[in-house]
């Protein structure tokens, strides 16, 4: 190998030691079995509208499609959706591998979801979707933040979480 050859792959070893340090970590997702996000419940539109007002009173809503009902109108209504601002937490599913003097570890990332929710009026009932969109925080080799990405796979257990909290505001209000 000549001098400038040397030269040249040394200068690309460099540089791709460089580029390997400042990107973030990979994130790997944890596999368990896919949860429903939609639940049919077999009361009334009226009720099941105020069961999921009431699971999402800690949240911000950002959009209400449609934003103001009458009392009357509600009885009138097939559909209706709402979406929530950022939700943040820790991730269930999705984490950064690292070893510590050479045993294997794993830190699940922060992650944040918006919810957009849905409740559809069909016979027997209503039934309500709940599609999250979830960002991970990316982290550099070093721990620190390197922004937040998108997730293809959401994590299914927080859409049948709040499914389930609508179902309990539901029993806890019906008449």
């Amino acid at each position: 190998m000549n001098r400038n050859s040397l030269v040249f792959v040394s200068i690309l070893s460099v540089l791709a030691g460089v580029n390997a340090c400042s990107s973030a970590q990979p994130v790997k997702t944890q596999n368990y079995a896919r949860l429903n996000d939609h639940r049919t419940f077999e009361f009334e539109f009226p009720v099941v509208w105020k069961g999921i007002e009431s699971a999402l009173k800690n949240y911000k809503i950002t959009d209400r499609d449609p934003s103001e009902v009458d009392p009357l109108e509600m009885q009138k209504l097939d559909q209706r959706s709402l979406e929530t601002d950022w939700v943040y937490g820790q991730s269930r599913d999705k984490y950064h591998e690292y070893a510590v003097n050479g045993s294997p570890r794993k830190k699940y990332l922060q992650t944040r979801i918006k919810y957009a929710i849905s409740a559809n009026r069909v016979i027997g009932g209503v039934d309500v979707t709940v599609r999250p969109t979830e960002e991970v925080e990316k982290l550099k080799a070093d721990g620190s933040s390197a922004g937040w990405e998108s997730v293809d796979e959401p994590d299914s257990s927080r859409p049948n979480e709040l499914l389930d909290k609508i179902n309990l505001a539901i029993l806890s209000a019906a008449p």
